[in-house]
C-alpha cells in the first residue's frame, strides 16, 4: 500500500514551507489540536490560496477561488536567519551606535511586519519570543490576534533591526528602552513609538501604530450622539472651568479632548497643551511634550504656561496632587483646563481628586463636567446576524420593547478576519455639575451616591448609551455588556 504524504511533506516539496516552519507548526498543533493546514495558515506560513491549490491537486478537484489576504511571508526564512545571525556575530558595535553590516533580509521582514500590520488596521504590533519560536501578534480593535510566528534564531536581528529604526542603543539589552521613527509605506507617514523590554529568552518589542492620517476629530464621529454634543458645546462655550475625560488607557480619551479643542480653536483664543506623548499635532495650539529628565514634567510645563497669558490649557493627565492644585487654580483664575483621569465612571472622578488632597470646595468650584467612555467594537456591516431577543431578554437588560425588536449578533468573515466585528465607537456616560452634586462633594459624599443623584437628575449611564448602539444595531448587546461589566 502506498504511503500517503502528510500534507506538510507535499508543502515542503513544493517549496511553499521550510522544515523549521513545519516544525514550529507542529510544536503549535501540540498545544491547540487544530489542523495542521490551518496552524500554517494562521501563523502566516502559508496562503490560504496556496493550501487550496495544494489540496485540489491531490484531490483531482478544481481550485476554489477566493478573495484571501496573503500573508507575504519571505520564503527564505532559512537564509534570513542565517544572513542576519552571522552579520551579528561579526558585528562589535560601540555603544550606542548601530554596526555597519547588512541586515536587509531582516529589513524586509521588519517592514513587511509593519506593512501587514497596516493593512489590518492594528494600532500596535507585539514581537517577541515564545516557547521555540518568536511570535509576532497585532492589536485589531482593542484585543491582540496572530501573527506570523517565526524562528526563534532570528529575534536577535529582529531587535537590533528595531532598534536601529528607533535610535536606541543596540549594544544594551539588559534594561527598557523607548524610541520612535517614521514609517512611510504608499501616501502614509506612520509615526511609529517603539518600546523594549528585557524577559527570558530575549527582549519584547511593542511597536505603537499612530497614523495621523486616519485621525477622525469631531464628537459626531467618534459616536457622540447629537443631544450629548449639544450637552458639551454648551461646557466648551465657558469662559472658565474644568472639563475632565476618564476611563481606563486606551479607551480614546486624547482623541475626545483633541475634538474639543478643535471645536473651540481659532486665531483669538490662545490654547497650549502639555501632554506625554503628543499623540497628533493640531493647527494654531502649542503643544508641549513632557521632558522628565530635562526637568519638563506636568506641574512644571503647566506652571510655565500660566506665564504664556493662556485661555485654554490641556493638561494630559492629572497624576499628581501638584499637577492636579495648579490645574484646579488655573480653572479659578479664568481659564478653561481640559485633563484627563483614569477612572471607571464619571461619578468616581470626584472622589478620586479628593482621594489626590485636592479640597472639595476647591472642586465643587471649578469642575464643571465629567466625560467617562470606553471604545467598543464595531459589528461587521458584511456578516452580522439578525436576531430577535426574547421578552425575558429584554426585561433583564431594562430595554422597552416596541414593536418587532432586532438585534445583531458576531457571526465572522473574511472581511473581519472571523471576529465578527471591525472597526471601534465610543460609548460614555456624560455627568453636568448641579447644586446638588456641588452640595454633595462638599461633604465628601461617595461615587455611589454621587452617581444616583446625576442618574435623578438626567445623566445617562455608559450602559444606557451602549443599549443605543445596540438597539441601533451597530454592535452586539454582548459588546457593551462585556466593556460595562454588567451581568444578564
Amino acid at each position: 500500500m502506498q504511503h500517503r504524504k502528510r500534507i506538510g511533506e507535499r508543502l515542503i516539496e513544493a517549496g511553499l514551507i521550510t522544515e523549521e516552519q513545519l516544525r514550529i507548526a507542529l510544536e503549535e498543533q501540540k498545544k491547540t489540536g487544530e489542523l495542521i493546514g490551518a496552524i500554517l495558515f494562521s501563523l502566516g506560513f502559508v496562503s490560504q490560496k496556496d493550501l487550496f491549490t495544494l489540496l485540489s491537486m491531490s484531490r483531482g478537484g478544481e481550485q476554489r477561488k477566493e478573495a484571501v489576504e496573503e500573508f507575504d511571508l519571505p520564503k527564505d526564512m532559512e537564509a534570513i536567519v542565517k544572513q542576519s545571525t552571522a552579520a551579528l556575530r561579526i558585528a562589535e558595535p560601540e555603544p550606542g551606535k548601530a554596526a555597519d553590516v547588512s541586515l536587509a533580509p531582516v529589513v524586509r521582514l521588519i517592514d513587511r511586519v509593519i506593512v501587514t500590520g497596516i493593512k489590518k488596521g492594528a494600532t500596535d504590533i507585539h514581537i517577541g519570543p515564545d516557547t521555540g519560536g518568536t511570535r509576532v501578534r497585532y492589536r485589531i480593535d482593542g484585543l491582540l490576534q496572530h501573527g506570523m510566528y517565526l524562528p526563534k534564531d532570528i529575534l536577535p536581528a529582529i531587535v537590533s533591526r528595531v532598534k536601529i529604526m528607533g535610535n536606541m542603543n543596540i549594544a544594551e539589552n539588559r534594561i527598557p528602552q523607548d524610541g520612535g521613527t517614521i514609517f512611510v509605506w504608499e501616501d502614509k507617514n506612520l509615526d511609529i513609538r517603539i518600546s523594549t523590554f528585557p524577559v527570558i529568552a530575549g527582549e519584547n518589542i511593542v511597536m505603537r501604530m499612530l497614523d495621523k492620517s486616519q485621525l477622525l476629530l469631531g464628537l459626531e464621529n467618534l459616536g457622540f450622539l447629537r443631544e450629548d454634543i449639544e450637552i458639551l458645546n454648551n461646557s466648551l462655550s465657558m469662559p472658565y472651568g474644568m472639563i475632565l475625560v476618564t476611563g481606563p488607557t486606551g479607551s480614546g480619551k486624547t482623541t475626545t479632548l483633541y475634538s474639543a479643542l478643535s471645536i473651540i480653536n481659532s486665531v483669538y483664543k490662545n490654547i497650549f497643551t502639555v501632554e506625554d506623548p503628543i499623540e497628533y499635532h493640531l493647527p494654531l495650539i502649542r503643544q508641549s511634550q513632557v521632558n522628565v529628565k530635562a526637568g519638563l514634567t506636568f506641574a512644571a510645563g503647566l506652571r510655565s504656561i500660566l506665564r504664556q497669558d493662556p485661555d485654554v490649557i490641556l493638561v494630559g493627565e492629572m497624576r499628581d496632587l501638584e499637577t492636579a492644585e495648579l490645574a484646579i487654580r488655573a480653572s479659578l483664575t479664568g481659564h478653561l483646563v481640559f485633563s484627563t483621569l483614569h477612572t471607571n465612571n464619571a461619578a468616581s472622578s470626584l472622589p478620586r481628586l479628593m482621594d489626590m488632597g485636592i479640597e472639595p470646595f476647591l472642586i465643587a468650584s471649578t469642575v464643571d463636567t465629567i466625560v467617562s467612555q470606553r471604545l467598543i467594537r464595531l459589528l461587521c456591516s458584511s456578516c452580522k446576524e439578525p436576531y430577535s431577543p426574547t421578552p425575558e431578554l429584554t426585561e433583564r437588560i431594562g430595554c422597552e420593547r416596541t414593536g418587532d425588536l432586532v438585534f445583531f449578533r458576531a457571526k465572522g468573515c473574511q472581511e473581519c478576519s472571523d471576529t465578527g466585528y471591525r472597526g471601534r465607537t465610543v460609548i460614555y456616560e456624560i455627568m453636568k455639575m448641579s447644586e446638588s452634586l456641588r452640595k454633595l462633594v462638599l461633604v465628601r459624599s461617595g461615587s455611589d451616591v454621587l452617581a444616583d443623584n446625576a442618574r435623578k437628575i438626567g445623566m445617562k449611564s455608559m450602559y444606557d448609551n451602549g443599549l443605543k448602539k445596540v438597539i441601533s444595531g451597530i454592535t452586539s448587546l454582548e459588546e457593551v455588556a462585556s466593556s460595562t461589566r454588567t451581568v444578564f
